[in-house]
């Protein structure tokens, strides 16, 4: 494999933790068996507005595809283009994100065409790279003009370089251009506005270059408090000045570097002899330093990681820290190989004390010290980064994007966080008419679309008049040879993959046909159950089905299910040797608005709804949801006050009742129109009383902020709690349960219900973790290996 590490270079050029870490890196990766890489580092001045948009431009025009793989730690080279590209955040431009100085506006000011027109074109960008050539045109313009508008306007730091520099970093980091997403450390992970909203950020703690054979420097007396820093405010070494001369003890305080604020340093040890800055050491006067010292003081704001904790614990000595030091709180713990005080010279004083007094707090500290970082090293750093993707090959029997019904929003949703840790394809069966294609939904998830055969189109109708219900799953399973085309996508891919994954057992006999190696069988719901609730009538499908999902389970590597009562009920049914894993289902709540009664009002009016209270059922063309539906309408006369909404391809069931006159069947919506028509409802619908698999429109109807109303056998799964997150009902109950709901004086029981239920789907519902379910499973069977955390 080969590699390119891409980093900016300092104009003027100085060396620092960054240049450490390539450094390192670059070894560490070449060491590695099969693996070539390179360091590529482009001069990149900020000193003024003009060489900051530069160094981007020169990044994102840079061509690296002579690279397998490219990896980016810092601004600006994540702007480069490559189908592999890993981001390692070390940090942003800090100054126009986390510490952008408090009260300072973040509009941009004047009245000028140009600037009007850039701002208008940065805005619409929308994080789309086929959006640089305008927006650097934009920026030509105003730069041949610059001479002629206000110099404020180009300020460092200053609003126009800030939207400048916020939309060119929302294209390079977008989740379309990344294909994996780590940080330095947690701190930098959570800060706001460093990666895409949605993303997967793994922390890996990177390590220090290797000590120097230690040569001791007399400006360093034996065993003294060491520090080491560049000299400049956000290391806030004057706290430790300040501390130490409030702590009132006699070991020696060494300060070793150099800065701008060695002056004022100098100023505040004025008169004290113990206090020593000794500027710049060697790295072998720097091992020596460490290995003699007591303890190493370090106290620097909000920093993002923090080596010079690390270097100090890996020669064994206590670290005092505080609170507020980012990064370096995630190394120093408190009270087990160091001391984390109060943010203040007084906290840090205190702390000084303490080591320097209390023997045996000092020695269990500094015996644990070393082992504490021992897990931080080159290789395994390399390792992270030079492994190959697995690959994981999904075949299904439907589009999944656009994603309507449950079965899509499933595959949709959990392969985009499977892809997070794998290069992911899907192959499915299409519609007839259509055109087959192949498209990356996100950066290492594709879908391969292909179109069934006109054959095959006469099958499934054939068999549709048998069944008496949509059978497109059922007809792909029983003679998939009718769409070749289909069999030729499925074989590259199982060719392709490391693990392959029957997506419902549909497709397994399609695999079959190509693909001899191992299966996982990845179960929405009991087959065989769900389909006798469908088309019980008809014996010798329903059989079939039976015996295909017996033996897809039988067979298989690994089996998942929704839920436990899924797993279970799988194991028993086909006698299976081990219980199957359970991959629940789940739901982005925070994509769903929660709006207050007043705002669902007037969504409500918006839709030409009226303004009584609206109760929703949300569900698509499928045997139970229809046996739902039915039974919503002779309930709704029963709750004359209360609009029934229906939304979904339920609605367009052949041979429906007529609706009563408080139902409304909106139809099938697209998932945008899908949450409008949430924000307007005040209830959840969940009348379910057939399937199996968990109700994904139970997860959300709650991360929608609305009370639930559901069926006992609806509420399956575990994942909400009857009495709880939603009000449990039989069917023949439904409309007086809806009716107690919708009561005034039950508007605290809506809403605690309401929340309670919000804040479970975004705790037990987030997809991550899911596919943190999956990805372990696959790892416990020895499938693939999970990533090491740093």
């Amino acid at each position: 494999m080969k590699i390119a590490l891409l980093a900016p270079s300092p104009v003027p050029f100085v060396i620092g933790g960054a240049e450490n870490l390539w450094t390192g890196w670059i070894a560490a990766l070449n060491a590695q068996a099969g693996v070539e890489a390179d360091l590529i580092k482009l001069p990149s001045p900020e000193r003024n507005f003009w060489e900051i948009v530069d160094s981007y431009r020169r990044f994102a025009e840079l061509d690296l595809s002579h690279f397998d793989r490219i990896i980016t730690a810092k601004y600006p080279a994540w702007m480069v283009d490559h189908p592999d590209q890993h981001v390692f955040m070390l940090h942003k431009l800090r100054g126009l994100y986390d510490t952008w100085p408090a009260g300072m506006a973040t509009q941009v000011a004047g009245n000028a065409p140009a600037v009007h027109s850039l701002l208008k074109t940065l805005a619409a960008a929308r994080g789309a790279r086929s959006a640089l050539p305008e927006i650097f045109g934009a920026l030509d313009t105003v730069r041949a003009q610059a001479q002629e508008l206000p110099a404020a306007l180009f300020s460092l730091p200053g609003g126009l370089i800030r939207t400048v520099v916020h939309a060119l970093d929302d294209i390079g980091l977008a989740r379309s251009a990344i294909r994996r997403y780590t940080a330095i450390s947690a701190t930098v992970r959570d800060r706001a506005d460093y990666f895409p909203s949605g993303a997967t950020v793994q922390v890996i703690h990177p390590p220090t270059l290797p000590r120097a054979q230690a040569h001791p420097s007399p400006k360093v007396p034996s065993g003294a408090i060491f520090t080491a820093s560049r000299l400049d405010a956000p290391k806030r070494l004057d706290w430790v000045v300040k501390a130490y001369l409030k702590a009132g003890i006699e070991t020696p305080l060494v300060i070793a570097g150099d800065g701008p604020c060695r002056t004022q340093l100098q100023t505040l040890a004025a008169g004290n002899p113990r206090i020593h800055l000794v500027g710049r050491l060697t790295d072998a006067e720097l091992a020596a330093a460490y290995e003699s010292a007591s303890f190493v003081p370090f106290v620097p704001d909000r920093e993002d990681y923090g080596l010079i904790a690390l270097e100090a614990l890996q020669a064994g000595k206590p670290v005092l820290t505080c609170a507020d030091c980012g990064g370096v709180t995630e190394l120093v713990q408190d009270g087990v190989n160091g001391l984390v005080m109060q943010a203040s010279v007084d906290g840090l004083a205190k702390g000084m004390r303490q080591l320097d007094q209390d023997s045996a707090l000092y020695q269990r500290l500094a015996a644990n010290a070393r082992e504490s970082v021992a897990h931080i090293g080159w290789d395994a750093m390399a390792q992270a980064f030079c492994r190959p993707w697995p690959r994981v090959a999904v075949v299904n029997t439907f589009p999944i994007y656009p994603a309507s019904n449950g079965g899509q929003l499933r595959l949709l949703n959990l392969y985009q966080r499977v892809a997070d840790q794998a290069d992911v394809r899907i192959v499915n069966l299409g519609p007839c008419h259509g055109a087959g294609y192949q498209r990356e939904l996100v950066r290492g998830l594709t879908e391969v679309v292909v179109p069934m055969t006109r054959q095959h189109l006469a099958f499934e109708e054939k068999l549709g008049k048998t069944l008496h219900a949509p059978c497109t799953d059922v007809a792909a399973m029983l003679q998939p040879e009718l769409t070749p085309d289909w069999l030729t996508a499925i074989q590259q891919a199982c060719e392709w993959a490391g693990v392959v994954v029957a997506s419902h057992p549909y497709g397994y006999p399609a695999i079959r046909k190509v693909w001899n190696g191992p299966v996982v069988y990845e179960s929405h719901n009991i087959e065989a159950d769900l389909k006798k609730a469908i088309f019980g009538h008809a014996e010798t499908e329903l059989a079939e089905v039976a015996r295909i999902e017996a033996e897809c389970a039988r067979s298989a590597q690994l089996v998942m299910c929704c839920s436990q009562e899924d797993a279970s009920r799988m194991q028993t049914l086909y006698a299976l040797d081990a219980p199957p894993a359970v991959v629940p289902n789940g739901v982005d709540a925070a994509s769903y608005p929660v709006l207050p009664q007043s705002d669902r009002d007037a969504m409500r009016a918006r839709l030409g709804l009226g303004d009584r209270k609206m109760a929703i059922y949300v569900a698509s063309q499928h045997g139970p949801n229809i046996d739902g539906l039915k039974a919503l309408m002779q309930e709704a006369p029963n709750a004359p006050e209360v609009l029934f909404g229906v939304v979904g391809s339920v609605c367009n069931t052949p041979d429906l009742p007529t609706p009563p006159p408080n139902m409304l069947l909106a139809g099938r919506i697209s998932d945008t129109e899908l949450r409008v028509w949430l924000a307007a409802a005040d209830v959840g619908l969940n009348p379910m009383i057939s399937g199996s698999g968990t109700n994904l429109k139970m997860l959300e109807y709650a991360a929608a902020g609305l009370p639930i109303v559901s069926t006992p056998f609806g509420g399956r799964g575990g994942i909400l709690e009857a009495g709880v997150h939603y009000v449990a009902a039989e069917l023949d109950a439904f409309a007086a349960a809806i009716n107690d709901l919708m009561a005034d004086s039950a508007s605290d029981t809506r809403a605690t219900m309401a929340a309670r239920a919000r804040e479970r789907a975004v705790q037990a519902g987030d997809w991550r973790a899911i596919a943190q379910h999956m990805w372990t499973a696959f790892a416990e069977r020895g499938l693939v290996k999970l990533p090491a955390n740093g």
